[in-house]
């Protein structure tokens, strides 16, 4: 029932992020994103308002964990960006729609997105698993949203990152 009830949200979720849109002639307000990370007494989501710079979040080394990109825009999401070291995070991302998962170098990875002008989209969800590998390892998990900027404008950007940890501790946030 619980698995059911899961799939039913992830539908819900990806119906209401991912409604046609048109391009206003003005936009002002910038890409929203979330991400929620599940795995090992761990449950928590950080959003395009959470304050990276506050803390780490440590990962136990060689655990499991489960992850909900959302990403979106009233205007219309252009393109949306996640970066990760593939060494230290291994990704298993369930790739759908216009997401692709590349390797820019050795120490980069990325998956993205890629909206269409003349059939924009408010938004995108991801979802996967990824395992934190390496002890004592930091490694930052990037996110980089456009949108088209309104008909006359330039994109609107919002970007962050998330410090991962990883090494033989406790899954938590760990403030500074």
């Amino acid at each position: 029932m619980k698995t059911i009830q899961i799939l039913l949200a992830l539908s819900l979720m990806m119906i209401a992020q991912a409604c046609e849109t048109e391009i206003p002639e003005t936009d002002v307000d910038p890409p929203t994103f979330s991400i929620k990370i599940t795995g090992d007494g761990f449950n928590e989501t950080f959003d395009q308002d959470t304050d990276f710079d506050s803390f780490e979040l440590n990962l136990r080394e060689g655990s499991e964990y489960t992850f909900l990109i959302s990403g979106g825009d009233t205007g219309g999401l252009k393109r949306f960006e996640v970066y990760f070291a593939p060494d230290h995070i291994q990704m298993n991302p369930n790739l759908s729609g216009n997401w692709v998962h590349t390797s820019l170098s050795t120490l980069t990875d990325m998956l993205y997105w890629t909206g269409n002008a003349s059939s924009p989209l408010t938004g995108t969800l991801l979802n996967g698993t990824f395992v934190a590998e390496g002890d004592s390892v930091s490694s930052p998990i990037t996110f980089y949203l456009t949108d088209y900027g309104g008909s006359e404008g330039s994109s609107n950007v919002t970007s962050a990152s998330l410090n991962v940890y990883s090494g033989d501790h406790a899954t938590e946030i760990k403030y500074f």
